[in-house]
């Protein structure tokens, strides 16, 4: 084996050994990313799609009930005992006799006391608020998702910035002992400096373990079986931006409607004038119990149309065999031919209460039904006006943590001089370089939670309805 084959050999087993070691690294995932594997395997959104489709299946079988019935009847009938003998116009015992008819038959409801139609109208509500329920479990696994990612966020960025931080005190040391070699600092300043540096690795072990835990947070709504990591490069990504697109406020006094918007900006309200449903949007949560308080009326005018008489028609033709009469098959069956034709008119009297107990039923969960639209509605309205203040709060929060950012960076850097010069202690740079480190991880983090404040204003834009 010559020289090349023995190159070509340990060029194969380093790519090998390349592509093994990239295979076994963490993949990173974005928001959306994580969105979208946890809206396709999320426990909840499956039975909330399962509802949806039981819905339209009731909804499907109330309008079938609609459409007249059709049915073909086929009997065979046995008699061992006493019969009559059509020939001989007798009775006779211990005899044997069979009859086969076949026939077929229609009936159709004329009147009912619109029972169906409204028992059709509340299965159609219902399924429309299957289907906003689909949409508000979509929405909140989206916000629940949107909340573990900025804890896996954050936790991750804090250890970035203490391991720099570490970095910083490591190589200060390295300097202090230089100065010290020269007769300028004592070994109180390294000792010191060295402190610090143990201190902020017990804080990074303190850092690394949280961020263990945000992602296992994060794992368990997402359900991915596989390790990955958060993409921290989206903290500075301009599709959290909501400059270019308006964000939703409330403005009608806890209806769920909206009628405003809001920039996102920090500038203020923009809001409309028109109060009605059309310029406004409707949250999943508030349009499903909407829908379920309109099924809750159609429901109760069923009820109440139960009580009610009822007409229906029923049209059938058949004919019969029977080995007791005289005559063949063929003739029988034409001559035993029946065409009928009935009217029905049923009146309920009394049944014991049923049907008024299934009324009073249907009207306590009409006005359970109207209960639960005005808890949404007012719910709804709390949770965008706390999203929205906490948006303008930490929009403040940012511009000043960015201003004192940059009086600490001016500052360090004067500590950084003066400390070169030995005109300051060791614990005089450690505090300025604490002061630093803290003003960058405070404006990191509300920087982190004000852009995803607009990320789930945005879940709240897309996930509403017009």
């Amino acid at each position: 084996m010559g020289k090349g084959d023995l190159k070509r050999i340990a060029t194969i087993f380093l790519a090998l050994f390349c592509c093994v070691g990239a295979a076994g690294q963490d993949a990173v995932w974005s928001l959306e990313q994580c969105i979208d594997y946890a809206c396709s395997h999320s426990a909840s959104v499956l039975l909330a799609a399962a509802q949806l489709k039981k819905s339209r299946a009731q909804l499907a079988q109330s309008v079938s009930e609609l459409l007249p019935s059709l049915s073909l009847y086929a009997n065979q009938y046995y008699n061992w005992g006493r019969s009559v003998d059509m020939q001989e116009l007798v009775i006779v015992r211990n005899r044997l006799t069979r009859q086969t008819s076949a026939s077929v038959g229609a009936s159709f409801s004329i009147f009912d006391g619109f029972a169906r139609l409204n028992t059709v109208a509340a299965n159609r509500a219902l399924a429309s608020a299957a289907k906003d329920n689909l949409k508000q479990a979509v929405l909140e696994v989206k916000a629940d998702i949107a909340r573990a990612y900025l804890g896996c966020v954050l936790s991750t960025l804090s250890c970035q910035r203490l391991k720099e931080r570490h970095a910083s005190i490591v190589l200060q040391t390295e300097r202090t002992r230089v100065q010290q070699r020269l007769g300028e600092r004592t070994q109180a300043d390294i000792l010191e400096m060295e402190a610090k540096a143990a201190d902020i690795r017990s804080q990074i072990a303190e850092a690394e373990a949280e961020a263990a835990s945000q992602m296992s947070r994060l794992r368990q709504p997402t359900g991915s079986g596989q390790e990955f990591r958060c993409d921290c490069s989206a903290v500075a990504s301009e599709s959290f931006e909501a400059s270019d697109r308006g964000l939703l406020t409330v403005e009608d006094g806890g209806t769920g409607v909206v009628t405003g918007t809001w920039t996102g900006d920090g500038t203020g309200m923009a809001v409309g004038t028109d109060a009605g449903t059309d310029a406004g949007y409707l949250s999943p949560k508030v349009a499903a119990a909407r829908e379920a308080a309109k099924a809750a009326g159609y429901a109760l005018k069923a009820a109440r149309g139960a009580m009610m008489p009822s007409l229906s028609i029923s049209a059938a033709y058949g004919s019969y065999y029977s080995d007791a009469a005289a005559g063949a098959f063929k003739e029988q069956i034409d001559g035993n031919r029946n065409p009928s034709v009935t009217l029905s008119l049923v009146i309920p009297v009394f049944d014991g209460g049923r049907a008024a107990a299934k009324v009073a039923q249907a009207r306590a969960e009409k006005e359970l039904s109207e209960i639960r639209l005005r808890q949404a509605e007012e719910e709804t309205f709390m949770e965008l006006e706390q999203m929205q203040r906490q948006c303008r709060l930490l929009l403040e929060q940012e511009r000043t943590f960015c201003a004192r950012e940059d009086l600490c960076r001016e500052r360090m850097h004067l500590c950084d001089k003066e400390y070169e010069l030995g005109t300051i202690s060791s614990f005089e740079w450690l505090e300025a370089s604490d002061n630093l480190a803290q003003s960058e991880l405070e404006r990191i983090q509300c920087r982190c939670k004000y852009l995803f404040q607009l990320k789930l204003l945005q879940f709240y834009y897309d996930g509403w309805q017009r």
